[in-house]
């Protein structure tokens, strides 16, 4: 997969997820909702070129910085999601 975001976009192309993403000034731009939330991942580069992004995937409501391992990150809260809605699934009568 070419572009940016590749490792969470292709996560959202195994789980037929629709999303929108485009490149902006270099940096991936990724929106789709989830449960009828809206969730947004825009990546950016700092100063000294090392890339982060920006998303609401944690809180929906507040955006927050990842950096480093960015993409790792914000897939490990996104899958955390699949594996709450399994757990709770279970539990149901």
């Amino acid at each position: 997969m070419q572009g940016k975001l590749c490792e969470i976009r292709q996560f959202m192309d195994e789980k037929k997820w629709q999303y929108s993403y485009r490149e902006d000034e270099g940096c991936g731009v990724l929106e789709f909702l989830y449960r009828d939330r809206s969730y947004h991942i825009w990546e950016f580069q700092d100063d000294d070129g090392s890339f982060g992004a920006e998303s609401n995937v944690r809180t929906c409501g507040r955006m927050e910085d990842f950096t480093g391992d960015y993409q790792g990150q914000i897939l490990e809260i996104i899958q955390a999601w699949l594996r709450d809605e399994r757990a709770q699934a279970g539990r149901q009568w």
